[in-house]
């Protein structure tokens, strides 16, 4: 490590195990990828206005592509008291001399580890994206295989109301496809480039942040240097995006544990449950709740972040960019897996139709439905026909009648042509967004669109990336093109 000037010592050894990473391995696959194709936009721009000469520029792109060949390797094994990016500095210094060090011209750690982290999270991003679409898809498909399979709305961890499976898996997408919105509206922050901003004051020379921008696949420069590296609100809108997420998914799950426990309405298939290691006949539905776990841990991830930022500087701060941004990394991990644990899960879920449908005679469930027709003929109030049917429904379970039309035909207290079957209910309920088959279809039909332009700006936003990609092997190849020559002819001189 090459004196400062102002620091002539490394680091403490004790601060330094603390703050940076000793293993260089980890960065040579995490981070050094990422300096590396900043770097290669960086020398690629300052060439072009001048700043460096392009004999140099070719002789950073090559070690560049040389390292890169052999994993890092060369770096992996050097010491780093002052983290990563230095190590990775003095090696290019190292390599190519020190003009190497006029990479950074223009430049700072502070804009570079902003760019960096906004790089380093467009794979996960789209996975999570790509992971929520999935379930979406397999949600609607299911919908409309299920959109007559009765099946009991509960409340209080009751049967309450006549439904269907498909309802309730309508339902469950148009909740994810809002988590998925907020996932979305996060990316003009993430497409956004940092790069230019230097430390926070911008710079002096005439560099084109909007070349090293498109270079790398942003849709833009920065717009505020001291917002591009003060400022990490793009990981606590992401880390917020995900714990709501979460807490859908973590309510879907506890559903569906209602739903393949007690209740027998459903049952897992042997590869998505666990057995006891003391209980013979056990089959635990374990994965929802590893979902349910999961979508705790976003939330501490959330608030381990948004608690770090709170209340530092709004310049450049270690607190910001590195502690608080380190949560990110685990909760979109966890958010990847919680979905795509649900999503198994319902691609192997087995509904008992059967013990639905006597679920729903069993349980009295068109007694709401039984009330207000009763109030309809006239001769009650609502309030009052809540009161017979309710009366109604304790006599039929005091003397073990299968269902309210049984007991209304024994007793006679109402007309059991009040008391429609629940399959007749779930029909017959198309206002408000009810379980009747041509309103779930529409819904469908909506949804799936809604999912499909979703699922096409996600490939539009990853063709943006690699038009950057392609667009930066271009003009490494123009630069490594030897320039013409004039050729004479008799028509005169002409290149």
């Amino acid at each position: 490590m090459q004196s400062t000037g102002r620091i002539k010592s490394t680091l403490h050894p004790e601060a330094s195990a603390i703050v940076f990473d000793s293993d260089l391995q980890r960065a040579a696959k995490d981070e050094l990828p990422f300096y590396a194709d900043i770097d290669r936009a960086q020398a690629i721009m300052l060439e072009r206005v001048g700043l460096i000469d392009r004999d140099l520029t070719r002789k950073v792109l090559a070690e560049l592509d040389k390292m890169q060949s052999e994993n890092f390797q060369g770096i992996a094994g050097r010491p780093a008291p002052r983290g990563s990016y230095l190590a990775y500095e003095d090696h290019l210094r190292s390599v190519i001399g020190k003009g190497a060090s006029n990479l950074h011209l223009g430049r700072s750690r502070n804009d570079i580890n902003a760019t960096l982290l906004k790089l380093k999270l467009r794979t996960p991003y789209q996975e999570l994206a790509n992971e929520l679409l999935k379930l979406l898809q397999l949600l609607c498909g299911l919908a409309r295989k299920h959109l007559e399979t009765v099946f009991p709305l509960h409340t209080h961890r009751q049967p309450a109301l006549p439904s269907t499976f498909a309802h309730h898996l309508t339902a469950f997408a148009r909740a994810l496809a809002r988590d998925l919105d907020a996932l979305l509206a996060v990316h003009p922050i993430l497409n956004l480039s940092c790069l230019g901003a230097g430390a926070g004051g911008g710079t002096t020379l005439p560099i084109l942040p909007e070349l090293t921008a498109r270079l790398l696949g942003f849709s833009g420069p920065p717009l505020n240097s001291i917002d591009s590296v003060a400022s990490r609100d793009l990981v606590l809108r992401l880390l917020a995006a995900c714990a709501i997420l979460g807490s859908s998914l973590s309510r879907i799950a506890e559903t569906l544990l209602l739903w393949v426990g007690d209740q027998g309405l459903a049952t897992l298939p042997d590869e998505l449950v666990g057995s006891s290691s003391a209980m013979p006949h056990k089959r635990n539905p374990f994965l929802l709740e590893q979902v349910q776990g999961k979508a705790g841990a976003i939330v501490g991830c959330f608030v381990a972040a948004v608690t770090a930022m709170h209340s530092t500087p709004f310049t450049n701060c270690v607190a910001v960019g590195t502690e608080a941004t380190g949560n990110v990394w685990p909760g979109i991990d966890h958010s990847i897996g919680a979905a795509r644990l649900i999503r198994l899960c319902f691609s192997g879920l087995v509904i008992a139709e059967d013990e639905a449908a006597a679920t729903l005679d069993r349980s009295f469930v068109n007694a709401m439905e039984a009330a207000t027709r009763l109030a309809l003929t006239g001769d009650l109030d609502f309030r009052s026909a809540h009161a017979k049917v309710g009366q109604l429904v304790t006599t039929a379970i005091e003397r073990g009648a299968p269902s309210l039309s049984a007991i209304a035909q024994d007793v006679g207290m109402i007309n059991p042509e009040l008391t429609p079957p629940p399959a007749a209910i779930t029909r017959e309920a198309r206002a408000g967004g009810g379980p009747a088959p041509e309103v779930l279809t529409e819904a469908l039909d909506e949804l799936e669109s809604v999912i499909d332009f979703k699922a096409a700006f996600l490939r539009d936003l990853n063709t943006g990336w690699s038009r950057g990609r392609e667009e930066l092997r271009s003009a490494i190849a123009s630069l490594n093109r030897p320039p013409l020559q004039p050729i004479d002819n008799r028509e005169g001189t002409r290149y």
